[in-house]
């Protein structure tokens, strides 16, 4: 337990309380140009340079997609209809918290740490599949006119295409140069993801109890539980089952606040969540990594 703590978990938190304190401390500190630059620079970078290393053949793919899709569906119809039975309506804020991870900010670091570059393939096609997700479903289901805008927002994105691109690249060798330039640039994307991650933390006041401990139940044990079934029931390579159960566990992902606040739906609820989750993802990772995860 102690190994796992000292040599996975905390060094990513590390990272995550040094945002957070750089946030408290610095209270105009932003993330809006950490975001920018990791989206459209560093983390395509990471993609093309990680995806050579990794065989990630079309049933790779699907395995990624099945256990995504029905991981974040389930979670997703239980997060409504707990809501109706608990609260008396719909949420969509504690349904798309409860529903989709930070699978990425949190996500890829975490991969990194715990199985290194060969997973970061997987890792990153998964981050991909869920971006996906948020810029399309979500934005549906929290306002249900902007179908349109999801769609066009998704085609902007440089990380399809830099997944599209290094799919067809890999028996491509790039100039020893740009190869090295492509490995210290997404190198960078690990520890800026985590910094932004706690700055982002450091402004979110968690003010609503009871939607929060029920959306991190279902984000941490119901999604974990889930995964777990469809990893155990299909076939596929043990460090994608491991890569991918591992981020279908992790917290609530601050995108989901960021989506939830732009169309005014109970973004404090949300938030709430987003805070909880990834305060108890820790004790829950130790849990995950050293009980459930030898049983893949």
């Amino acid at each position: 337990m102690w190994h796992v703590l000292i040599n996975v978990i905390l060094p990513v938190y590390i990272l995550i309380a040094a945002g957070f304190l750089s946030g408290k401390f610095k209270e105009d500190l932003e993330t809006d140009t950490i975001t920018f630059i990791v989206l459209y620079f560093l983390a395509p970078a990471l993609v093309l340079s990680s995806f050579k290393n990794v065989d990630l053949s079309i049933e790779n793919i699907k395995f990624i997609i099945t256990n995504g899709t029905v991981t974040i569906a389930a979670v997703w119809i239980a997060a409504g209809f707990v809501s109706k039975k608990l609260y008396g309506r719909r949420i969509p804020a504690l349904e798309l918290s409860a529903a989709i991870m930070n699978i990425g900010y949190l996500g890829l670091p975490l991969i990194y740490v715990l199985f290194g570059d060969k997973a970061l393939g997987y890792a990153i096609t998964y981050m991909v599949f869920v971006t996906i997700i948020h810029f399309t479903i979500a934005i549906v289901a929290l306002n249900p006119e902007s179908i349109k805008k999801g769609v066009i927002e998704t085609l902007k994105i440089p990380l399809i295409y830099a997944v599209i691109g290094a799919f067809f690249l890999r028996n491509f060798q790039l100039a020893e140069g740009i190869e090295k330039m492509l490995k210290l640039t997404g190198d960078s994307t690990m520890p800026l993801m985590l910094l932004a991650i706690g700055i982002k933390l450091s402004r979110i006041k968690p003010d609503r109890v009871s939607p929060a401990i029920t959306g991190t139940f279902l984000r941490l044990v119901l999604g974990t539980l889930i995964s777990f079934i469809v990893v155990k029931g299909l076939q596929a390579p043990p460090l994608l089952k491991k890569t991918v159960f591992i981020q279908s566990s992790l917290p609530s992902a601050i995108l989901n606040f960021v989506l939830c606040d732009r169309f005014n739906q109970d973004p404090e609820i949300s938030a709430s969540i987003i805070f909880l989750s990834t305060l108890l993802s820790p004790l829950w990772l130790i849990f995950v990594i050293k009980v459930l995860l030898p049983a893949i």
